[in-house]
């Protein structure tokens, strides 16, 4: 205790702290000697669950028990198959912790063990844990299709290949088929194409696609695991005469030196009668005088007589590309069959764009009656190009054969070419569109060269073209998935098609899709019960039209200037939508609006986005003329932008309209041609975007009649709402004011 007196106040406090500092250490060296005294061992673990599985690993993770007041160092995993006799062998797996963690190695597909777990600490190991049962999934097989021999059927021009199914131990799962890759190759021809055969099948035909050629297969065995390894390529040779000169060689079911000694002589065979040709063309140039365009001269007659007969024969017989040299699928091949068309009839021209995987080129179109016609050619740009690849890319193009529309990009026809490796290549006719894609026209018209005055009535007219394609589509039960102002296309008479099928998909039950594998999707224009389900429904088109009609106010900008990709689903999670572009009408933005409602029962469908569309663009001042139209030259066009002067072919409509009736754009026209956006770090909810527009009253009026499930008002029932924003054109307001 402190004693208050003051006379021995100081003392008392000396000594307390004397006796305490004497007595920490002695405590310290007691506590640990007690500790020691009181180890013993651990508790079993706790808890032991499976946390992964794979066709051969399974990791496992537990809770540790009590330890015993001593560290844990060491745990141990027992491993032991479920179904084998209790007196077999138990694998055991040593592992330091923490973690508490272990992935077992090493195991055989599609089997069941069980497992268990015990921990150590410096006095001993603990008992066991109970055991725990887990399975492995199924694996790849791990041995090829033995015996595989080919032969050659001449009456109906194939090539039979048969094999022994793979011992029933290396499928590591229920077999599911067969893949038999198979490479034609020659002087001129090199083609790797693939098929797939049932579970039961045993053998498969060829059909022959080059003469003169060595066809090499090879076979391998499918379980849901994936693809097995392939055999040991099996050659067979097609001369040109029909008769089959070589022998096809063959993989035995046991790897045996048999392969190694077919191999070798069938080296010797090409070696031996390569000689014999060569000895006898030698022979032959000693008795006949040889000129370039071939033998001069003939000895067998009494007087020397002039004969040509030439060197060199090229009429060989062509090999024939169809979509079934392309490996594709039986149901997709009919569904293009009706389109394919001749490659002779199409003449490629200049690129008119590149993207990473592809390429769009200028082409003219021989059609049956004798006339040509201008298309735009979508290839594949990679050389090299897996199967789903161009099964992928061709199925866009059966999405869009059926597709009968002004306001949907139609299919014009489906054609194959070599490439530079001789490999089928897919190419999808398109009609051309003179103007490019809409976003290009878009931010062409607001900081190209030349900027031009695009008037609300032209952008309007966009927007309704956009919502009768998509009405098209949501009526066929197509999902787009992709809608954006850069997937649009502009014809020569500047109507607005929806293309761009690359995502869309057929809904065949329901009103839903759900997305399987990960794939590269436009987060910005997604709705967000996309963005945290991949669940994809009509509703979530309607989004996308609202983010594309946000484009076309704007006149191309980026959506959600200064907000990155990853921050998109908290950003609207938290209620915030795109603000009302500067100079925007009320009554368009509503329309907007309404497309992102959180709950998508809410949005409107296209027929009713379409309605009040025209309503608002009826109640607008009609333009002077109908043709009366900005067209302004994107890439596409022949002429560079560099090119553009005053001289150039813009229809200038300023002096074609009236000015007491031109409605500004809903965005303005920029005093300078560069535009900067400044992103920085987050930095709170509150200053992280830098997004400018509508004032925040009038949006939360708006998110307060959407919760209250209050209707957004048509364009003629607006009533004196004032849409004065900084900048905006008299004409606007005296608009919204009547």
């Amino acid at each position: 205790m402190v004693s208050r007196r003051p006379g021995n106040g100081v003392c008392v406090c000396v000594c307390v702290c004397v006796c305490v500092l004497c007595w920490l250490p002695y405590s310290s060296t007691i506590a640990e000697d007690l500790a020691l005294s009181n180890a013993g061992i651990p508790s079993p673990p706790l808890e032991v669950q499976v946390r992964s599985r794979t066709a051969h690993t399974i990791a496992v993770s537990w809770v540790p028990g009590f330890d015993g007041y001593s560290l844990l160092s060491h745990c141990r995993v027992q491993v032991a198959d479920a179904f084998a006799p209790s007196n077999a062998s138990v694998l055991v797996f040593n592992t330091s912790v923490p973690p508490h963690l272990y992935r077992i190695q090493n195991l055989g597909a599609v089997k069941d063990y069980n497992i268990r777990v015990s921990c150590m600490n410096e006095v001993g190991w603990s008992a066991f844990s109970p055991w725990v049962t887990a399975n492995t999934t199924e694996g790849a097989p791990s041995a090829p299709p033995g015996n595989v021999t080919l032969s050659v059927n001449e009456s109906s021009s194939s090539v039979i290949v048969t094999w022994i199914k793979p011992p029933s131990a290396q499928l590591n799962g229920e077999l599911q088929g067969y893949s038999v890759s198979h490479v034609w190759q020659n002087s001129e021809v090199f083609q790797n194409l693939s098929s797939r055969t049932g579970k039961d099948s045993s053998a498969v035909h060829i059909p022959i696609v080059a003469i003169n050629a060595t066809c090499m297969v090879r076979v391998a065995a499918i379980t849901n695991g994936g693809v097995g390894p392939f055999s040991d390529p099996v050659a067979v040779f097609i001369p040109g005469n029909g008769f089959v000169s070589t022998a096809s060689s063959s993989t035995p079911a046991s790897r045996s030196t048999h392969s190694l000694t077919i191999v070798f002589g069938f080296i010797c065979g090409v070696v031996v009668v390569g000689l014999i040709l060569y000895a006898s063309v030698i022979i032959r140039k000693k008795f006949t005088e040889e000129t370039k365009f071939g033998y001069a001269f003939s000895s067998d007659e009494s007087e020397l007589a002039v004969s040509y007969r030439a060197k060199k024969s090229y009429g060989r017989r062509a090999v024939e590309l169809t979509l079934g040299s392309l490996g594709v699928s039986e149901e997709l091949q009919e569904k293009l069959q009706d389109v394919v068309i001749v490659r002779t009839n199409l003449a490629l021209g200049k690129i008119l764009g590149e993207g990473e995987f592809g390429s769009v080129m200028e082409g003219n179109l021989s059609n049956p009656d004798g006339t040509t016609q201008k298309v735009a050619v979508k290839t594949m740009k990679l050389d090299s190009f897996s199967q789903r690849e161009i099964e992928e890319f061709l199925r866009e193009a059966a999405c869009m054969k059926d597709f009968d529309h002004p306001n949907v990009i139609k299919l014009l026809g489906v054609c194959i070419e070599p490439s530079s490796q001789h490999v089928p290549k897919p190419m999808v006719i398109l009609p051309f569109m003179k103007y490019g894609d809409l976003h290009s026209f878009l931010l062409r018209s607001r900081l190209g060269m030349g900027p031009q005055y695009v008037p609300l009535q032209t952008l309007l007219k966009f927007m309704i073209h956009i919502a009768l394609g998509m009405e098209y589509l949501s009526n066929r039960h197509f999902l787009h998935r992709d809608l954006a102002a850069r997937n649009c296309m502009l014809r020569d008479d500047m109507t607005v098609c929806v293309a761009d099928f690359g995502l869309s998909k057929k809904i065949y039950s329901g009103d839903y899709y759900r997305q399987g594998r990960i794939a590269k999707m436009p987060v910005k224009w997604i709705a967000i019960e996309s963005l945290a389900d991949r669940v994809y429904t009509t509703k979530s088109d309607v989004w996308a039209f609202g983010v594309t009609m946000w484009e076309i106010a704007t006149r191309g900008m980026t959506p959600y200037p200064g907000v990155q990709n990853h921050e998109i689903y908290d950003y609207l999670l938290h209620g915030h939508r795109l603000k009302q572009p500067e100079g925007c009408l009320d009554e368009l933005y509503e329309i907007m609006y309404s497309c992102w409602r959180a709950d998508p029962a809410e949005r409107p469908v296209f027929s009713e986005l379409k309605l009040h569309l025209e309503k608002l663009s009826e109640s607008l001042p009609a333009l002077s003329e109908p043709e009366d139209v900005i067209y302004i030259n994107t890439s596409l066009m022949e002429d560079s932008v560099e090119e553009l002067t005053e001289d150039s072919e813009f229809p200038r409509i300023d002096t074609d309209l009236d000015p007491n009736h031109i409605i500004e754009s809903c965005s303005q026209k920029p005093e300078t041609t560069v535009v900067t956006v400044d992103v920085h770090d987050s930095n709170g909810m509150g200053d992280r975007y830098i997004l400018s527009g509508a004032n925040e009253d009038h949006l939360s009026s708006l998110r307060r009649s959407e919760e209250e499930d209050i209707p957004f008002a048509a364009a003629h029932t607006l009533t004196e709402r004032t849409a004065v924003v900084s900048g905006q054109h008299p004409s606007c307001r005296e608009h919204v004011s009547r």
